[in-house]
Parts: structure tokens; sequence; C-alpha cells
């Protein structure tokens, strides 16, 4: 027992003269001097920069610790990275059981400028280890090589970056100006080979940006470990104000993205007014004189394979021209390149919009379909933001259903693959001073028809290759019109219109013409036939005269008929051949005016 004692403590006295020896080997040989002779020349040719360090302390026990280490920009003056403090602790016990255990890394306020100049260059574009060639890949590259395992397993307890600064600057103002300050805490577990390798921690950052106009404030925090990162992220753009947040599940391999938008109260005129005062793109990225600019790339998606993502946006309230939007919902999902907006859901107007989509990513251009529901919406409230020229034109409230479908987002593949099925229907509204009726009160002289308070007007419409074809009625007290032709999504206008004009119109129409007494029916009712063309902008009404000469030949053939069988019930004096000459005679010089 005595001698493993001695054993024992001869062994730990040797330990001792071992840690004592090395660690007055690390003392006097790796001095400052020594350490900074060996590092900054390397570091120099690997960085093609120049590089200076302010102090470095190594210790057996203590670690190494670097204060003030700068890397300069090409010019030899200006700061392009930079480390005030480079902290690593490590516990010597563990390699004993060919552990390496790093109790610490710190980097106190590390700091990176990144620059773009107005040729379009970046300033880390000239580091040497960015221009190293590349070699080529040597025979059976293609496979891929096993990651080489560690002679031993790494522990790194804690990794801290505090107070960390990003400034990005742009010449060209094409990027938004921005800095960033950031800190990160990470405990990792490196094992044996990177495959095993295990770490979690988490991260907050503040960020202000300066673009044209704009001062966007941006906060964020998050967690994260090898499988899974969450986050939240706030952001403040002059008083308008929405949190982005979500999680991102196996994020090194095929992303699983979960990403939810809410405010409180969103002003979108605001937001498109400071959108609009953006700087425009720089003349320097456009091509030169005499050099064609390369082709438009149809819009597709050019997603990681297996991507998927899911989420909604929730807002409060919208704020637009005038018009409020309350409870706007958008629930979305992605899956295999298909985008699917599962509901869009909110209140506008006094009404209800509903609405289901799904965008085919994967095609060149985008192909979509769904459909639009609209309830009890006051359509002079949506106009009044909308088209604020037409929002005193026509009143009512506005149910419609409306299928759809196309693909492309540019004029005229948009307009030739555009398709759209639905109905529509105002109730209780008014159609007054459009282009329309004030082209048809020229026509007829009835001052009426340019201020119609209607009771009705429904209808049904198809999109088709750039041209609607629409079906309407309207109902009113003194008018009914019917209308069954089609418009150009370009405004041009092929659009037959029966008026039914009530006894009252009538008699203020006979007026002006003396052929409307051969268009009325018994009741008094006019029936008229126009015919619509030029434009959604300039109408040009005129009378279809091929009606009109069916309905003039329907009522001579009814009056005709009446005359006989008043002649022949000996209701009239005279013949029957005379009586009908004669009335036949009134009736063309009624027509005619002979």
């Amino acid at each position: 027992m005595r001698k493993l004692t001695k054993i024992f403590v001869a062994f730990v006295v040797l330990i001792g003269l071992v840690l004592i020896g090395l660690s007055l080997f690390v003392h006097f040989y790796l001095t400052e001097d020594r350490v900074k002779a060996l590092v900054i020349p390397k570091a120099e040719k690997v960085l093609g920069r120049t590089v200076q360090i302010g102090g470095i302390d190594v210790g057996l026990f203590s670690g190494i610790t670097v204060k003030d280490f700068t890397v300069k920009e090409p010019d030899g003056k200006t700061n392009f990275a930079s480390v005030r403090e480079f902290v690593l602790r490590y516990e010597l016990l563990p390699l004993l059981q060919k552990k390496i255990v790093v109790s610490k890394i710190r980097l106190e306020s590390p700091y990176i400028q990144v620059v773009r100049d107005k040729t379009g260059h970046f300033n880390f574009e000239t580091l040497a280890v960015l221009a190293t060639p590349k070699k080529a890949a040597p025979k059976g590259a293609g496979r891929p090589t096993p990651s080489p395992a560690l002679p031993l397993a790494v522990t790194v307890h804690q990794v801290s970056i505090d107070k960390a600064q990003i400034v990005f600057h742009d010449a060209l103002k094409e990027i938004p100006d921005t800095k960033v300050e950031a800190g990160v805490n990470v405990a990792l577990d490196l094992g044996r080979d990177l495959k095993s390798l295990k770490y979690q921690g988490d991260l907050h950052f503040v960020a202000d940006a300066v673009y044209g106009g704009l001062r966007p404030h941006i906060s964020g925090k998050g967690k994260f470990d090898q499988d899974r990162l969450d986050y939240t992220v706030d952001v403040d753009l002059e008083k308008e104000q929405a949190c982005i947040s979500g999680e991102v599940k196996n994020y090194a391999k095929v992303p699983d993205i979960r990403l939810d938008v809410t405010s409180d109260s969103i002003n979108l005129g605001h937001l498109l007014d400071l959108v609009a005062g953006l700087p425009a793109a720089s003349q320097g990225n456009r091509p030169s004189k005499g050099v064609k600019a390369a082709p438009p790339v149809a819009p597709g998606a050019d997603l990681p394979p297996g991507l998927k993502a899911a989420g909604q946006i929730k807002i409060g309230q919208i704020l637009y021209k005038g018009l409020v939007v309350r409870d706007f919902l958008l629930q979305y999902s992605l899956d295999k390149g298909i985008l699917n907006i599962d509901n869009l859901s909110t209140r506008v107007a006094d009404g209800h919009i509903g609405s289901k989509m799904q965008v085919d990513l994967n095609r060149p251009g985008l192909a979509y379909s769904g459909q639009l529901d609209a309830n009890s919406l006051k359509i002079e409230e949506v106009l009044a933001s909308l088209a604020p020229r037409a929002s005193n034109m026509v009143s009512g409230t506005l149910g419609s259903h409306f299928t759809f479908s196309g693909a492309g987002t540019e004029w005229p593949r948009l307009r030739n693959n555009l398709s759209v099925e639905g109905t529509y229907g105002l109730r209780d509204g008014r159609i007054r001073n459009t282009p329309v009726t004030m082209a048809i009160t020229r026509l007829l002289g009835l001052k009426e028809l340019n201020n119609l308070s209607f009771k009705t007007l429904d209808g049904s419409l198809s999109i088709k290759k750039g041209k609607v074809y629409l079906k309407t009625s309207v109902n009113s007290k003194d008018v009914r019109a019917q209308a069954k032709g089609n418009v150009g999504l370009d405004g041009r206008l092929d659009l037959p219109v029966d008026l039914y004009l009530s006894p009252k119109l009538s008699k203020k129409l006979k007026k002006f013409s003396s052929i409307v007494k051969y268009l009325a029916s018994r009741e008094g009712e006019t029936e008229l036939h126009l015919k619509l063309t030029g434009t959604l902008t300039h109408p040009y009404p005129v009378l279809n005269t091929a009606g009109i000469q069916r309905q003039l030949k329907e009522t001579i053939r009814k009056k005709a008929i009446e005359v006989l069988r008043r002649a022949l019930t000996g209701k009239k004096k005279g013949g029957t051949k005379e009586i009908e000459q004669n009335a036949i005679k009134g009736l063309i010089k009624g027509i005619f005016g002979q």
C-alpha cells in the first residue's frame, strides 16, 4: 500500500513538473513578439492585406488572448475588419482522454465593413484567399468523399460574439446602406467527425438601413440548433410596424419554413408612396450603346428541391386612400413548387371578400387559377379609392362570384391566357354621368337615362383571349335594359343594347321621333334596339336598323290584322281592301314622313 502511495505521489509530482516546465516554455519561448512574427506574415499572405495585432498573450493555463486584431483595406489605412479582443480558454485534463474541451471562445466587438464602389465591385473581392484558382477535380470526384475523422473529439462549451457590427455601403445606391449590431452565443460538440456535429445557441440583432427616403429599423432574436431555428423579427418603417415570426426545420438540408406576419395596422398608401420614392436603377449596370440587352427571363421559381413553407399574414386594419380594410387574413402553403392561397378573407366597404388561389411556380411565367367572391360590398366606397373618377358614376351593393385561370405576368401572354367566368349583381344603386349613358342620352334626348336609379343590375361575364363577353340586365322604374355582346380588354365596344322605356318616357321620346309610336306596345312601353361601338371612354351608340325593321314589320302585320278584323266584323265603314290600303298608307306616311 505504501508503495502505491509513493508511486502515485511521484506521478503527481512528475506531472506537476511537466506542467511547470511547459508553462515556463510557453511563457519564455512563445513571447508576444515571436508569436506576432509567426502569425502576421502568414495572415497577410492568405488575405493579401496588411494585418495588425495590438497584443498577444499565450499561457498554458490561461489560454490565448489576442487584442486589437485588424485587417486593413488595400490602401493600408482604412479598416476592413477588426476584433477588439479574441479569447480562447481550454481545459488540459480532458486531453488525457483524447478530448479537446474548449471552455470559452469569445470575440469582443468584431467589426466588418462591406463597400461597393461606383464600378460595382466589392471591397472583399480583392482578398487573396478569394483569388486562389480552383484546382481541377481529380478522377472520381463525382463521388462524395467521406468526412475525415478528427484525431480527438472536440467540445466547445461556449462561443460568444459580443457587440458584433457589420456596416454596408453602396456607392451605386442600389442596395440599402445598412448597419447591423448583433450578438451570438453557441455551444457545440464536434465529436470526431462533422456528421456527429451538435450545437445550440441563441442570437439577437438590431439593424438600421437607409434606402432613398426609407429608414427601416429592424430588430430580432432567435434560438437554434442543428435541426431547427426559431425566430422573431420586428420591423418598424416610418411608423408602420409588423412582426415576422416562425421557424425553419431541417434548414441545412431541405428547409421546411413557417413564416407568419402580423400587424395591428398598415397604411398601404403611405408605404406605396415611400416605395415610389426609392432611387432608380443605376445607369452603370445598363448595357452600352450598340450592345443588345439580354432578353428578359420569364419569371419562374428557382426553389431548392423539396422546399416547404406555410404561414399566414394577419393584419387588423389596412388603410388605402380612404378605404379601410379590416381583419385581413391570408393563409398559404408551398410544397413541390405549388403555392396555395388556402384562404384569403377580409372585410371592406361594409361587405366581405374571400378568395382561394393556386400558383404553379415550376412553370416559366407562372400559371395560376382560383376564385374570388364578394358579398354586400358598397361599390361606391371601393371605387372612391381604386377609381376615383368613377366613384360618382356607379353605386349599389355588389355581390359576385368569379373563377379564373391564366399564365404569364406580362402582356400579351397574360391577355392570351387569362380566362375568367362569373356572375355579378348590384342592388338598389344608381348609374349617372357615365360615358355610355351620356352618349345614349344625346342620341335619344332623354336626360333621365343619364341619372338612372335601379333596383337590380345582374349579369354574367366571360373573359377569353382578350375579350370580355358580357350579358347584363338593368331593371328600374322607368327603364329596362338588356345588353349582350363583348368588350375588348383594350376598351373597344361591340355591344348590342335593348331598351324598354316606360310610357312616361315614351311620351317624351315621341317629341323627338315620329317613328316611336310604331315601336310602342299596347301598354305604351317603347322598345328600342341600339348598338354600342367605339370605346368605353368614347362610346358611339347607333340605332340597330335591322332590329327596328323587324319591329316595324311586326307592327304593320298586327295593325293590318286588326284592321281586317274590324272590317270583317263590321266595326268600320268601307271595304276591306280600301281600309287595308288606307292603313298601310298611314303607316308609310308616319314612318317616312310622306
